[in-house]
This record gives C-alpha cells, structure tokens and sequence, in this order.
C-alpha cells in the first residue's frame, strides 16, 4: 500500500509513503517509548498446549467509515 494522501499524521512523518516505511517509524516509536515494559515478559500456555506471548505493536488496518466521516467533517471546519 502507498499513501495517496495523509489527513493526520499523528506523531509520523508524513513524508513517508509506503506502508513499510510506516510500520517501520511505529516500531521505532514503541521502542523509544519502552512500548516491552507495558506488558512486560509475557508467556502463556494455552489449553491447546501451545504456548503464546503478549506483545504491543502497530497495525495498520482499514478505518471505520464513521470515523473516516467524522475526521473529513471536522478537517473542513
């Protein structure tokens, strides 16, 4: 995916226009903000006797349409 446009940037550049580069900068800020130290060391088994870790990390996933709606509105205001 490539940015086509930004509307908020948040903390990021928004000199960025690939998803890589984007997942790339959110790594680089939960590390600088110690993002480990929220959950820290987590293991878990599982009743399937797998075994799992908690972790925080980035996502970029596709936005809910109200909330697209309601970001434009507030952009033109």
């Amino acid at each position: 995916m490539k940015v086509k446009r930004w509307i908020r940037s948040g903390e990021l550049d928004p000199a960025m226009t690939t998803q890589e580069e984007i997942i790339e900068a959110c790594g680089n800020i939960l590390d600088h903000n110690c993002a480990y130290d929220l959950l820290g060391d987590v293991l878990i088994e599982g009743d399937d006797g797998k075994f799992y870790v908690v972790t925080v990390e980035a996502v970029i996933s596709e936005a809910n349409a109200e909330y697209v709606k309601d970001v434009l509105k507030e952009e033109e205001e």
